[in-house]
């Protein structure tokens, strides 16, 4: 193995150069200081945590995602995301203060993607609203994720709308148990997928009902209840496949999973009858005013059901307030953002088909990390590279931090006064002082006008025997004879324009 592999960066990880490391700290300002503008306070969460907070609500698929490692008989993981950091530390220290709280976030993540391409470290940067519920705390957060966008200077970009607790609520009449209940609204992003779609989902359900004994399947099960463990036990009997002799467990563990599956079985007509609901639920797209009465149409005439819709319809209807033209936005009830912890409204942002950021509700979340009574929320993130890819092809451009000044001492009995000028100049100008490979002054002055350094300040024998110094401004190709302080007003007086500039 070569040495360059040896010490290869891991794929998925970055490296910022000067130029990309200022555009992302000036992108990162702008952003923060509007969330500040809305009041959100800046707040830090640890790059390491336990790894069952981000387990808990977030969706089986979650620790396939995780940067993780046992210490202490602990399984800790690098942080996917902030929000369920956002939630501990609020059930860990301020659950009993006063509401709203305001939060904002920004900070690396780490997510495990199989393929080599794919990041797998990126910054997020969001905020969570902790406390308000139902139109305000939604149409504030949506309104303040796309004014960002506007703050950056991004021309080209939609911010698309659902709302997963409508799907759910409307599901509810089907009459499925919890566990078929979760699993058909997982199927709500397949759905609507093209790669994937109802052939697909069709696929899960044939793989949920695999290995069902084909007595239960065809329907011998009390209609109300499904198997009892009676059926259940005579059903063990007869299947010969369903343990062993070493198998650890007993024909009442066998028994109960069988009464589970036979409950499954007699709700398969309502799984199916869900699913084609859902089909045509996740079909509506558009704008708010198509798809909004198409949604309403296709809703159960069922007051809860309505009022969730009123609000959702609501909370779109308020984005104008927040400078979000209605031509920027898409109801899309096929959002589902792949995590089980949302409870309602879900957004995200897209430029290019590129997916910028999003967010959503999730009111159960915080209880469920241990907060003493219910709390709603809502928050967002942005992807931080994936918005400066975005700006960059506007033509987006930070100069990076440069050098105002070269400070060259001419000989070793020079470095001394030369550090006492540099420092003198460093009050209030950016400068660096010369620590020579070489004395070669010509050398110097060649690479300081290649990294385009505007002045060079050189110190020497005579110059110290005057108390000054001799200036080459290499943007004139001229050169001066100055006081220390002189030169330092000068540099501040030139600071000065490029700040305002």
């Amino acid at each position: 193995m070569s040495p360059t592999a040896a010490f290869a960066r891991p794929p998925g990880f970055y490296d910022r150069t000067a130029q990309e490391s200022a555009e992302a700290t000036a992108l990162t300002a702008v952003l923060q200081g509007l969330m500040a503008r809305f009041g959100y306070q800046t707040v830090e969460t640890p790059i390491l945590e336990y790894a069952d907070l981000f387990l808990s609500k977030s969706g089986d698929e979650a620790v396939n995602r995780l940067f993780s490692f046992e210490m202490y008989g602990r399984l800790l993981c690098l942080r996917s995301e902030f929000t369920p950091s956002a939630a501990r530390l609020y059930v860990e220290r301020f659950q009993h203060e006063p509401k709203p709280i305001r939060w904002q976030f920004a900070g690396p993540v780490f997510r495990y993607e199989t393929q080599r391409s794919q990041s797998r470290q990126f910054t997020m940067l969001g905020c969570e609203l902790i406390g308000p519920s139902g139109v305000g705390g939604d149409a504030e957060t949506m309104g303040l994720a796309a004014q960002g966008l506007l703050h950056a200077g991004l021309r080209d970009w939609t911010l698309h709308v659902g709302h997963v607790g409508l799907i759910g609520q409307a599901t509810d009449r089907f009459g499925l148990d919890r566990r078929l209940r979760r699993f058909v609204l997982g199927q709500v992003e397949n759905l609507r997928r093209a790669d994937r779609g109802r052939a697909y989902v069709d696929e899960q359900i044939a793989r949920l009902y695999a290995g069902l004994p084909a007595a239960v399947d065809a329907g011998q099960a009390d209609s109300a209840d499904g198997l009892n463990i009676g059926q259940a036990l005579r059903l063990v009997l007869q299947s010969a496949d369903l343990g062993s002799a070493g198998s650890s467990r007993t024909s009442e563990d066998i028994a109960r999973r069988l009464v589970s599956k036979g409950q499954r079985a007699t709700q398969r007509d309502a799984i199916a009858a869900a699913l084609d609901f859902l089909e045509q639920l996740t079909a509506i797209e558009g704008a708010p005013d198509v798809a909004f009465p198409a949604l309403e149409a296709l809703l159960p005439d069922d007051p809860g059901v309505r009022d969730t819709f009123h609000a959702f319809r609501a909370a779109v209807d308020l984005l104008p307030a927040y400078g979000v033209e209605a031509g920027r936005v898409q109801v899309h009830m096929g959002l589902a953002r792949g995590l089980n912890y949302y409870t309602g409204i879900v957004f995200e942002l897209y430029s290019n088909g590129v997916q910028l950021g999003g967010g959503g509700r999730y009111d159960e979340l915080i209880r469920v990390l241990g907060a003493a009574q219910d709390t709603p929320a809502v928050g967002f993130a942005y992807r931080l590279e994936r918005i400066l890819a975005e700006l960059r092809r506007d033509g987006f451009t930070v100069p990076a931090e440069s050098v105002q000044a070269l400070v060259v001492p001419l000989d070793e009995a020079d470095d001394a006064e030369a550090a006492r000028v540099a420092m003198a100049l460093r009050a209030n100008a950016s400068v660096e002082l010369y620590a020579p490979p070489t004395r070669n002054l010509s050398q110097v002055l060649a690479r300081a006008s290649k990294r385009g350094t505007p002045y060079v300040v050189i110190v020497g024998a005579e110059e110290r025997a005057h108390g000054q110094v001799t200036v080459r401004d290499m943007r004139a190709g001229s050169q001066f004879a100055c006081a220390t302080a002189d030169l330092a007003a000068l540099l501040a007086g030139e600071n000065g324009e490029r700040t305002a500039s």
